[in-house]
């Protein structure tokens, strides 16, 4: 941490960043608001996850009808 007490670098000074979502808590999950769109960037923590492969958009079913769109979009194109 630099004495700002606000911008955060590696151990090696390098640069750093951190992302937060928006969620909406529906009846049957949740969906992040503030998800990916079609031109959006693959993260290398999102194409090489073992654990969820590809964009994260939330648990509800509308969610995840439009992360399996978009993932064929963004992983396969």
């Amino acid at each position: 941490m630099w004495p700002d007490d606000w911008t955060a670098t590696t151990r090696d000074g390098g640069k750093s960043a951190q992302f937060e979502h928006t969620l909406l808590i529906t009846p049957d999950g949740v969906e992040a608001l503030t998800g990916k769109i079609e031109s959006s960037p693959v993260q290398f923590w999102e194409a090489e996850s073992t654990v969820h492969k590809g964009v994260w958009l939330g648990t509800s079913s509308a969610a995840k009808e439009r992360e399996s769109a978009l993932n064929t979009v963004l992983l396969e194109g």
